[in-house]
C-alpha cells in the first residue's frame, strides 16, 4: 500500500497508508476522489492509528507546499482536510530546521482529538516528497 510519512527526530512521525479509492467512479468529482487510509502517529509517549478519508487533491496540495518549503527552507506547508481528521502544519525556519504541528480526529468532526508536534529537518523531506509522489501517481485525481 502506498504510504507517506513525515518523520522527526526521536522516532516521531505521522504516517498515512492509502488503501484505495473509497468508491467506484460515479462521475461526481468529490465522490470519485475520496481515498481510504490508515493514519499512524507516534509523538512523545503517544502512539496510535485510525482510519480516515482524504481527497486526492489534498495530497497534491500538501506535496506542492512541502516542495516549496524544501526548496526555500522557510514558510509553511499545510495538510488540511475537508473532514478535519488530520491537519499538519510544517514550518521551516530558513536554516533547514522544521517544526511539525498537527491534530488528528479518530472520527470526522466528532472524534477524540490528539494534538501533536515534533521537530525535524529538511533531509527528512526528500523521502516524504518521494512517497507523496508515489501515492499521487497510484491514486491520481479522477475527473468527471
Amino acid at each position: 500500500m502506498p504510504t507517506f510519512a513525515l518523520a522527526g527526530s526521536d522516532s516521531e512521525y505521522v504516517s498515512v497508508m492509502v488503501h484505495g479509492y473509497e468508491r467506484a467512479v460515479t462521475g461526481d468529482y468529490h465522490d470519485d476522489n475520496w481515498l481510504t487510509a490508515v493514519v499512524e502517529i507516534k509523538a512523545g509517549a503517544f502512539n496510535g492509528k485510525f482510519g480516515a478519508t482524504f481527497l486526492t487533491a489534498e495530497l497534491i496540495d500538501f506535496r506542492d507546499q512541502l516542495t516549496q518549503v524544501y526548496d526555500t527552507l522557510k514558510g509553511e506547508a499545510v495538510f488540511s482536510t475537508l473532514e478535519e481528521q488530520l491537519s499538519i502544519c510544517v514550518t521551516g525556519n530558513g536554516r533547514g530546521d522544521l517544526e511539525a504541528r498537527g491534530a488528528a480526529l479518530d472520527q470526522p468532526g466528532i472524534g477524540n482529538k490528539l494534538e501533536f508536534h515534533f521537530s525535524s529537518d529538511q533531509t527528512h523531506l526528500v523521502k516524504t516528497l518521494g512517497e507523496l509522489n508515489e501515492t499521487i501517481a497510484k491514486f491520481p485525481v479522477r475527473s468527471a
